[in-house]
C-alpha cells in the first residue's frame, strides 16, 4: 500500500497540479490525502479524473482557506468514517483481511485553537481498536529553530 499526504497550500496554479500529477505518476500511490486544497468538491472531481483515481472524499474549503481531499483507487477497500475541517478518518481493509485506520490531518494554524486538533485526535483514538496511521500537516513546531519570525514558542 502506497500512501501520499501533501499540504499543497492551494492547487490554484499549474505548477502545483503538474507537481502532484508527476508525483502520482512516479509513485503510483493507492491513496492520496491533500490538505489546504483551497477548492470545493467540483474542482476536486476534476482533479480525481486527472489523477485517474476512482474514489474521493472532500471537505470543501471555506473561501480560499482550508479544504481536504482523500483520493483512492478502485482496488482499495476504504471506508470513510468521519470528516471535519481538520481531518478525514478512514478504515482500510487489505486483501489479507487486515483492517487498519488512516487519518489525514490538517491542524489548526491559529495558536489559540491548536488544542482543537489534539483534542480531535484524542477523540478519534477511542473510536476503533485498529492499527492507526496519522499523517498530514499538524501545524505544530517542536523546537524554536524550526521557526522563522514571530514570537518564540514555549515548547523547549
Amino acid at each position: 500500500m502506497r500512501l501520499i499526504a501533501w499540504n499543497c497550500r492551494g492547487l490554484g496554479n499549474g505548477p502545483a497540479v503538474r507537481g502532484l500529477l508527476d508525483v502520482q505518476k512516479k509513485e503510483a500511490p493507492d491513496v492520496i490525502f491533500l490538505s489546504e486544497t483551497k477548492h470545493d468538491r467540483k474542482w476536486m472531481e476534476w482533479l480525481r479524473w486527472k489523477l485517474g483515481l476512482t474514489n474521493l472524499a472532500v471537505k470543501n474549503s471555506v473561501g480560499s482557506s482550508g479544504g481536504l481531499a482523500n483520493f483512492w483507487g478502485k482496488e482499495v477497500d476504504l471506508c470513510v468514517k468521519s470528516i471535519s475541517k481538520y481531518h478525514i478518518d478512514a478504515v482500510i481493509k487489505e486483501d489479507r483481511g487486515v483492517h487498519w485506520r488512516f487519518t489525514g490531518i490538517y491542524g489548526e494554524s491559529r495558536s489559540e485553537y491548536k488544542d482543537n486538533t489534539w483534542e480531535l485526535l484524542r477523540l478519534l483514538k477511542t473510536k476503533y481498536d485498529l492499527p492507526w496511521i496519522v499523517c498530514g500537516d499538524f501545524n505544530e513546531i517542536l523546537f524554536n529553530y524550526e521557526k522563522e519570525g514571530g514570537s518564540p514558542t514555549c515548547r523547549e
